[in-house]
């Protein structure tokens, strides 16, 4: 919910978005190597939002990419 949040607010855009792409990175990689791609016959869907999450993530990131240097001075 935090993530979203950040995201939701123009300063804070790029620190949720990097936020959000580590969380589904630890997703991705637990249906990959505990949880198995198929979760409770959902026929992969849960990995699917996944791997789009994170793409939207990368993709925030990747469009924010000149605020990256500024990111430690950031005052909320």
């Amino acid at each position: 919910m935090i993530t979203v949040i950040l995201i939701l607010m123009p300063r804070t855009v790029l620190l949720g978005a990097l936020l959000g792409s580590g969380i589904m990175v630890g997703a991705i990689f637990s249906h990959l190597f505990v949880l198995g791609i198929e979760v409770q016959g959902d026929g992969g869907t849960l990995f699917a939002l996944a791997n789009i999450t994170l793409l939207s993530c990368l993709a925030l990131i990747f469009l924010n990419r000149d605020k990256l240097p500024n990111l430690l001075k950031l005052k909320i």
